[in-house]
């Protein structure tokens, strides 16, 4: 399949996982939905929305900045072994005084799948602190030029095709990882819903365990739904619809 064809599937993908379900409900005269109502389930760390403190930037951003400082003690001692020259303040003035390159040196699989799967991490990093698509996207583009321009810039040239594929099919990546992730959390509890769960996220199930573990973090109980209701009289019945996402 061509890369065209890969990112039509990958969109396609994630727009039908973010297709809401609906369920429809229904009460019989003489008997009320809160009489109805299951009972609240124990809280589930790994499947349970995130925990309200979780809702902040700063925390992601510390992150990602000290992972990519990171990476400069390796550019210093052996700059062969990551594929780039050496430190050089040319490079970096050169970084911001000429357009990136095209054609950085790089293989397909570097171009095509390293380097969008970490702009998908960088997506998810903030995904699922409880923001949206387009504050996520924006995140992941901001780690990709930060790398770019800040970092790799000391060693070699931007390269724009790192640019182009990093944030946005990583993004898309991330996205439908994200979907499948929530959907899967909806799974009876289970060895094997759990294990998917880290498997499609572990980087997730690590701040999870972490909050958990080690800030006192409580799982949020709280489904992941809204819904609305219709009652058509004191002693009719109700309808109510839920979407669940």
């Amino acid at each position: 399949m061509s890369l065209r064809g890969i990112a039509a599937a990958v969109v396609v993908a994630a727009l039908v996982l973010a297709t809401p379900g609906y369920a429809i409900e229904t009460t019989v005269p003489g008997t009320s939905p809160e009489a109805e109502a299951p009972a609240p389930r124990a809280a589930d760390w790994l499947a349970d929305p995130p925990h309200p403190a979780r809702h902040n930037l700063w925390v992601p951003t510390v992150e990602w900045a000290t992972a990519l400082t990171l990476t400069i003690p390796l550019f210093m001692i052996d700059p062969a072994f990551v594929n780039v020259g050496p430190v050089s303040t040319d490079n970096f003035v050169s970084a911001w005084t000429e357009p990136p390159d095209w054609d950085d040196g790089d293989g397909f699989v570097a171009n095509y799948i390293l380097h969008p799967f970490m702009g998908a991490e960088a997506y998810l990093t903030v995904r699922n602190r409880d923001y949206g698509p387009v504050t996520s996207f924006l995140f992941s583009t901001g780690v990709s030029v930060a790398w770019e321009y800040l970092i790799e810039s000391w060693v070699q040239q931007p390269s724009a095709i790192d640019l182009v594929t990093t944030s946005p099919i990583g993004s898309l990546m991330g996205e439908a990882r994200f979907q499948i992730r929530r959907r899967i959390a909806r799974w009876e509890p289970s060895t094997g819903r759990n294990t998917l769960l880290v498997l499609i996220d572990p980087v997730e199930a690590l701040h999870r365990y972490i909050g958990k573990r080690f800030l006192n973090r409580p799982a949020a109980a709280a489904e992941d739904t809204t819904g609305s209701a219709l009652t058509f009289g004191p002693d009719q019945a109700n309808l109510r619809i839920t979407l669940r996402y």
